[in-house]
């Protein structure tokens, strides 16, 4: 055996390409997230359940916006299950939950079991852009999920204005502020608490189980104790079904508190409160992903 050294050519050649710095790991990072979610440049199985869900939000509206077009009596105010702005955001309520308790844990649980974030940390990333993009990929989607089928009723109803499409967009302008708000609330009630139960987690599908279980469980838990009415201060029992807070004040912002049949409005307690808990749940998840992120990274 020779006792000499042997140096090997393998093509190394030092990255020339622009540097992009901070501001373009975050971008990257952000745009990830979005693959993630969707399943893009995934095995096809990852793509079957977002892209179902994205369809069971936005077909109903295609279809009522369709039936108004071919019937030409149809309008936000008839009879029908999603006849309205607000009554279809309880169609897109359910969905939107069931995709965040999927995407949530897609975006942080596998970099974490993979042990890539020391791979994000040695980058121009502080762990506040980390948690930072994931979050935004996942508000992206939820503006999505509750925008877009707003968007096509909102067109279409204006569309079947007998004074005409652009006064119709006129007529209805005073929706637009109510959506947007709506949308906002029921980013802040999914998104953040999804993250936290995803970053106490080690596993996608218990993070997915926790996280409707939060909503399923504690909807049943405050509906039993409002009617136990032997419980002193038994109304306030309403706020633990989380799950309600959102429509409730979906139905404040739309002016239908009265018509609400939901158990935080049968247990006599004021909209602004269910506000107030979503925001106090949305600002302590906040503060304890960051936190944690800030330990590991």
């Amino acid at each position: 055996m020779s006792d000499r050294g042997a140096v090997f050519d393998l093509g190394y050649a030092p990255y020339d390409g622009e540097r992009r710095g901070r501001k373009g790991a975050i971008r990257t990072t952000y745009r990830d997230g979005l693959f993630r979610v969707f399943g893009i440049r995934r095995r096809a199985r990852k793509k079957i359940l977002p892209w179902m869900l994205i369809v069971l939000a936005t077909l109903p509206a295609i279809v009522f916006v369709g039936f108004a077009f071919l019937l030409s009596t149809f309008a936000p105010e008839a009879e029908s299950p999603f006849g309205s702005h607000a009554d279809y955001f309880s169609i897109t309520g359910v969905t939107i939950l069931l995709f965040v308790a999927l995407a949530a844990p897609e975006l942080l649980i596998p970099d974490r079991r993979s042990g890539v974030l020391s791979v994000y940390s040695s980058r121009p990333l502080r762990p506040d852009d980390y948690v930072g993009a994931r979050a935004a990929s996942l508000l992206t989607v939820i503006a999505g999920f509750m925008l877009i089928p707003q968007t096509l009723m909102y067109i279409g109803f204006a569309a079947l204005s007998a004074d005409g499409f652009f006064k119709g967009l006129g007529e209805n302008l005073g929706e637009i502020p109510k959506i947007l708000a709506a949308a906002i609330v029921y980013a802040l009630a999914y998104a953040p608490l999804a993250l936290l139960v995803s970053t106490l987690t080690k596993r996608k599908a218990a993070a997915t189980g926790i996280f409707l279980g939060i909503f399923l469980i504690g909807t049943a838990l405050g509906a039993s104790l409002v009617q136990a009415t032997s419980i002193p201060g038994h109304r306030y029992a309403a706020l633990l079904a989380f799950g309600e807070h959102p429509a409730y004040v979906r139905d404040w912002i739309f002016d239908r508190i009265g018509s609400s049949d939901l158990v935080v409005a049968s247990s006599g307690l004021d909209p602004w409160l269910s506000l107030v808990a979503i925001l106090a749940v949305a600002a302590v998840s906040t503060v304890v992903v960051v936190w944690r992120y800030r330990r590991i990274m």
